[in-house]
């Protein structure tokens, strides 16, 4: 792969992952809650979720989908109805916030591994990007398998460092400003915050 080609993906995937989206705002909020030190499952389930969606997209399973367009839809419904639920949990479900830096506040690795990995391989925004720009930094005189594992790699490398550091302001934000009640509102926010991705991305549905 042509590293000039390459340094492009890097800045207009870099330009697409720090633009808060569903995932920072999840990571955001469990890092409030619990501190950057216990959001490694978070992390770790959004990029084995990128992971997959890239391995898809570039194995044209996904371009498979894309033509039909009642896979597609149901797909994105998909969607919709995970941020659907994620907001109806960030509003109602109450959460207490763990500002004593021991393990008072049960949230299991699982829980936070496949909350943020199921965000993750239903968000259409990552399938509709890998797609689009797949097609045009990948040569079909080179090998694809080695390209396609350099760009998911790249891809999630990148969300990594994004996420890593959206936690870390969240959490120095969280030792200084964050209570109970101004994170309760911080949860209600974000939920209606998904509220709007989920229907934007329902009122794009044909």
């Amino acid at each position: 792969m042509d590293f000039w080609v390459w340094v492009s993906f890097v800045l207009i995937s870099a330009a697409n992952i720090v633009t808060p989206g569903p995932a920072i705002l999840n990571t955001v909020r469990r890092a409030a809650q619990l501190g950057m030190g216990r959001v490694f499952p978070t992390i770790l389930g959004n990029t084995l979720g990128l992971a997959i969606a890239g391995a898809f997209c570039a194995g044209g399973v996904v371009s498979f989908v894309l033509t039909s367009e009642v896979l597609w839809s149901l797909f994105r419904w998909l969607g919709v109805g995970y941020l659907v639920w994620l907001g109806l949990k960030f509003v109602f479900k109450r959460e207490e916030i763990d500002l004593s830096g021991d393990v008072s506040v049960s949230v299991s690795g699982l829980t936070l591994f496949w909350e943020a990995f199921l965000l993750a391989v239903t968000n259409p925004k990552a399938i509709l990007f890998f797609v689009a720009l797949f097609p045009q930094v990948m040569s079909s005189e080179l090998a694809l398998l080695p390209q396609a594992s350099i760009l998911v790699a790249t891809f999630c490398g990148i969300s990594v460092l994004s996420l890593n550091g959206y936690s870390a302001l969240a959490s120095l934000l969280r030792a200084r400003f964050i209570t109970q009640a101004r994170y309760r509102r911080f949860r209600v926010l974000s939920g209606f915050v998904l509220f709007g991705f989920a229907g934007k991305i329902a009122s794009e549905v044909r």
